[in-house]
């Protein structure tokens, strides 16, 4: 019995000291400032926006589904110090790069319009400029915002509504 106790107790205090619960910030940090591009009238936050933990020069990869026919901001973010952040958005099922933006200055955003519905991996690393946050040992806060074209969400509201 009290082995029990003993487990139950410890899955219960490694839950409290995880991120997602000390930290609720944490868990929508792609709503943050950091994460909104200028001009996003007539775009709405999708729900495929994601908010992960890495350390500086860790890759972290998403797998995500992007609705052809519609016009798609890819954002990334990260905590003030930790710019700039690196990132490419490669297709899965050819693999080629399709997007990097180290090639435009690191520009933290890029607006995509697809012909079709695909799969693409989206790779995010943070290679800070200032050198005292490159060899930083602590876990970054990163965003992942995406904005749809509000004509994908009104139009799928129209199809429900016949």
């Amino acid at each position: 019995m009290s082995i029990l106790r003993i487990i139950i107790l410890s899955v219960v205090l490694s839950i409290g000291n995880s991120d997602i619960l000390s930290n609720p910030e944490y868990c929508s940090f792609y709503k943050h400032m950091n994460c909104k591009p200028e001009n996003i009238e007539g775009y709405q936050l999708s729900s495929l926006s994601k908010a992960h933990k890495i350390y500086v020069d860790d890759t972290l990869t998403y797998e995500l589904v992007f609705y052809g026919g519609n016009e798609i901001i890819v954002q990334c973010c990260t905590e003030n110090d930790f710019y700039p952040v690196h990132f490419k958005i490669r297709s899965v099922e050819r693999g080629n790069v399709i997007y990097d933006n180290k090639y435009n200055d690191y520009l933290d955003h890029i607006n995509l319009q697809l012909d079709y519905t695909e799969c693409m991996s989206v790779e995010i690393t943070l290679e800070p400029q200032r050198r005292k946050f490159r060899k930083s040992h602590k876990k970054v806060r990163v965003g992942l915002a995406i904005y749809i074209e509000d004509a994908f969400f009104n139009a799928d509201h129209e199809k429900n509504k016949i």
